[in-house]
């Protein structure tokens, strides 16, 4: 869990970096907030996020709480692949576009935000799912295991 909550704290720069861009009206500062966040997102997320899925992943088979045996840890399984997939097939592509000087037009970087603002509520809510593990157990999840024979 602590990698996924770093993954959230990156997710924070790179939204915070992403709004100074969008508000300052020094070309300097908007250049420099680019370069930041391409740096950022495409060093530091790709290998936190693959760091998150592989934990997550350990975690979940090595303890009883099983990798496909409640509902929580299936659904925050699909939001780290869903904002992984996101973030190598568009949001690098993005960063790297808008980190090009004065290719980048304003409503990419809006949309830069937007995306890292819902990826940030994702990443938030699975962080949650972690800590209250709502909801119940799957159909894996409930089956019993078989009975142990009792012939020799």
């Amino acid at each position: 869990m602590t990698v996924a909550v770093g993954w959230v704290g990156i997710e924070i720069a790179q939204l915070l970096l992403g709004l100074v861009g969008l508000t300052t009206g020094d070309a300097g500062v908007v250049r420099a907030t680019r370069v930041a966040m391409e740096i950022i997102g495409i060093e530091l997320i790709a290998g936190i996020a693959w760091m998150t899925l592989l934990t997550g992943l350990l975690l979940s088979a090595a303890t009883k709480w099983g990798l496909l045996k409640h509902y929580w840890i299936v659904t925050k399984l699909v939001i780290t692949v869903a904002l992984m997939l996101n973030g190598h097939f568009f949001l690098q592509h993005w960063l790297r576009e808008q980190a090009e000087v004065g290719k980048a037009p304003e409503s990419l970087s809006l949309q830069l935000v937007i995306v890292m603002s819902i990826g940030l509520g994702l990443l938030v809510t699975a962080t949650a799912l972690s800590i209250y593990k709502p909801w119940g157990k799957t159909r894996r999840g409930r089956r019993r295991p078989a009975a142990k024979s009792t012939r020799p």
